[in-house]
């Protein structure tokens, strides 16, 4: 297995490692680590079709799930189930490391950290929230992220997105995204 790889996105301070794919575990799930500098983090949302489970490594890992805010210390871990709300954040003065497991695997969620750190880092998104600057990127990520905004206006747009993912893979666009960033 070749070494892994860490991504970069110096918008919300973060360095993720995937540990084990999808491909790794046969598809039973996928488990990276995150270095989460001073105040980075990401905003409330929920997924539909995973499990998350956080794992605290180094440092103090701030989680929010609804509107409880708990911390966890090295050793403690939680779990997430599909369709909470929920964000991380590090909201000391240290570099915070924890773990995630994603459960099923979620080779699409793989990708999406992939790219949308690829977007990032490219300068392709707007805003501290990382939204990609193109609507066809935009809905790419919102289909393999699973990664659903927890405000209003997120669910009335939501099918918008399902009509620009399948123009995106008409158009060749998610291959392209696949080939620049994921391989």
């Amino acid at each position: 297995m070749p070494e892994p790889k860490t991504y970069h996105n110096p918008i919300n301070g973060e360095y993720t490692t995937i540990l084990e794919s999808a491909a790794d575990t046969n598809g039973k799930h996928t488990f990276f680590e995150v270095s989460l500098t001073p105040g980075g983090g990401n905003p409330l949302h929920y997924h539909t079709g995973f499990t998350e489970e956080f794992f605290a490594v180094t440092g103090k890992l701030g989680l929010q799930q609804g509107q409880k805010k708990l911390h966890l210390l090295p050793g403690q871990h939680h779990v997430v189930e599909p369709n909470s709300h929920h964000r991380f954040y590090n909201d000391t003065t240290q570099t915070i490391v924890f773990r995630v497991k994603l459960t099923p695997a979620q080779p699409h969620f793989e990708n999406f950290l992939k790219a949308m750190f690829g977007l990032v880092n490219d300068g392709l998104t707007v805003t501290k929230n990382q939204i990609p600057k193109s609507i066809y990127h935009t809905a790419i990520m919102y289909k393999w992220g699973d990664t659903h905004f927890s405000n209003p206006l997120a669910k009335v747009i939501a099918p918008i997105f399902g009509l620009f993912y399948k123009k995106a893979v008409a158009k060749g666009i998610e291959q392209q995204l696949l080939e620049k960033y994921c391989r």
